[in-house]
């Protein structure tokens, strides 16, 4: 019995560190991060330094958020645009605040 764990434990551990191998082995053989930036492509970990956009968009809703939204900074988005005009042209309109509702009503 101990002898079939110790058999399976060594092929689980084998294979493991074979798939940590080629992993290091295809990671080594890219181009430094550095040299990609400035070849002016990004590499999949690196996210755009310079002229991120500024309007974040909800593609289900079609509405989309200014800096200036209340709910800017807490929605994620998954439509981002450079401009309003952008937005709009894309086919999305502009946030508008919610009105309050009294607790009576």
């Amino acid at each position: 019995m101990f002898g079939f764990f110790f058999q399976m434990f060594g092929l689980c551990a084998g294979a493991f560190l074979a798939g940590v191998l080629l992993t290091w082995l295809t990671m080594r053989s890219r181009s430094s991060p550095a040299a990609v930036v400035d070849a002016g492509t990004l590499s999949i970990m690196e996210e755009p330094v310079a002229a991120a956009p500024a309007i974040k968009a909800n593609s289900r809703t079609m509405m989309f958020h200014t800096p200036e939204s209340p709910y800017y900074k807490r929605m994620k988005g998954d439509a981002f645009f450079h401009s309003p005009e952008d937005a709009r042209r894309a086919g999305y309109t502009m946030w508008t605040p919610r009105p309050r509702v009294p607790a009576g009503a």
